[in-house]
């Protein structure tokens, strides 16, 4: 696979690296592979409930990219 690749393994690795690079560590996972973009990511089902505060606390989100968490910039 190329470096580019938006594969859910080099994306969850991506993740790690930048958490680790400033101090970080995760303390849970929203996968939502299968849910398309476009859905509001208040409503994702594994996303949703971190956004609205359903989950532990925490102090950040990581994503592989801004279009992980929402095509809307906007609403992500």
């Amino acid at each position: 696979m190329k470096r580019a690749t938006s594969s859910p393994e080099r994306q969850r690795e991506d993740v790690l690296t930048v958490a680790a690079s400033v101090g970080g560590h995760i303390i849970g996972w929203a996968d939502d592979w299968e849910v398309s973009g476009a859905t509001d990511p208040m409503t994702r089902p594994k996303l949703g409930p971190w956004l609205r505060d359903e989950r532990s606390p925490y102090d950040g989100l990581v994503a592989a990219a801004v279009d992980r968490l929402g095509r809307n910039v906007v609403t992500a």
